[in-house]
């Protein structure tokens, strides 16, 4: 058995396979959500915001077992997750069904990575791309996407609410959400470039919602012994670092961002052996996220490879030299954003 700790970009080549579930403050729904004659289109999207901040309780608070499929082109993965939440947080368990055997175990915000066929496990505070979407408290008052109710359908045999998220502008995907009536459950979502395009898809096959779900069964290895965490060594900002520290952590900033993208995070890896250090900022809009790295390395060791626009699916990456950095934005937005956005990095000397 080999432990292994992995650079951030590692994390970005295996996070089109994993999954994680979302935090965020939630609004009750006081009303009912289906169109009635003479309802006021202001009232509907008040319901139809409401809900989705509903749904994205649903998702950290809920007890759910279940199998779903995640669609991207023409390839079809087929995925089981195991969610507890409890006073003492969250616990998952993410377990592939087909291709390659792989897991990921979350206990709140540490993240274990299991490939049992080359018996490789990497254990971070870092976790990979978010099937089941990420959203935060600012959303629902964001200028930058309208809500919108659907005609209500039905997902695994379970009716269900319909919404839909509409960007105003070009730096941003849009989705559509099916949404259990009963539990407030996301059951089915749909990441759409413009009307029409669907990038993306996940949808529950499968799902229950047990009363308790046991502890052991989110171990990592249930016959053996319980591993231990490696967690990697980072700076983070904080206004009681010592300033040589402080000056570290706060080396990136940003000229012109595209509309409502702030910056909600930033770590400092230093030098560890023969790494080089790394800046990791994070950006949100309150729905879409873009992570950027600046690795701090001389320019002949820049990767030509990196740089310029690549795709993945829903996922875009733009890599660009900066003297002596390669900086990288990645993120489930259009190209243009992170070309943007990466093009937007100040480094500090």
């Amino acid at each position: 058995m080999k432990f292994l700790t992995v650079k951030p970009d590692a994390f970005l080549r295996a996070s089109v396979l994993w999954a994680g579930s979302v935090l965020v403050s939630a609004l009750p729904i006081s009303q009912q959500v289906f169109a009635t004659e003479g309802e006021s289109q202001q009232q509907l999207s008040a319901d139809a915001s409401a809900l989705v901040t509903d749904m994205t309780m649903a998702l950290k608070t809920l007890n759910y077992e279940g199998t779903f499929v995640h669609l991207q082109g023409g390839h079809v993965t087929s995925m089981h997750i195991l969610h507890s939440s409890d006073k003492h947080g969250e616990l998952e368990r993410l377990s592939s069904l087909d291709g390659e055997a792989r897991e990921v175990i979350r206990n709140n915000a540490l993240v274990t990575c299991i490939w049992p066929g080359t018996q490789e496990v990497v254990v971070s505070q870092s976790k990979p791309r978010d099937l089941l979407p990420k959203l935060d408290a600012t959303l629902t008052s964001s200028e930058r996407y309208e809500f919108m109710m659907g005609k209500p359908d039905r997902v695994a045999g379970i009716p269900t609410h319909v919404v839909h998220v509409k960007p105003t502008d070009k730096h941003r995907y849009g989705y559509k959400f099916w949404i259990d009536q009963t539990t407030n459950m996301l059951l089915r979502s749909m990441l759409m470039e413009g009307p029409n395009k669907v990038v993306e898809q996940v949808m529950f096959t499968q799902i229950e919602y047990p009363d308790t779900i046991s502890a052991a069964r989110f171990d990592v290895f249930p016959t053996e012994r319980q591993l231990s965490w490696l967690e990697p060594t980072r700076a983070k900002a904080t206004s009681g670092l010592p300033k040589a520290i402080a000056d570290q952590v706060n080396r990136v900033e940003f000229g012109t961002l595209p509309l409502g993208y702030e910056e909600v995070s930033e770590t400092y890896t230093p030098m560890l052996d023969k790494e080089n250090p790394i800046t990791h900022v994070m950006l949100t809009d309150g729905m879409a996220s873009v992570s950027v790295y600046v690795e701090y390395l001389s320019k002949d060791e820049h990767k030509q490879s990196s740089k310029g626009l690549s795709t993945m699916g829903a996922m875009n990456a733009y890599g660009m030299s900066a003297g002596q950095a390669f900086i990288t934005a990645v993120g489930e937005v259009p190209g243009a954003t992170v070309q943007a956005i990466a093009m937007a990095v100040i480094i500090r000397q």
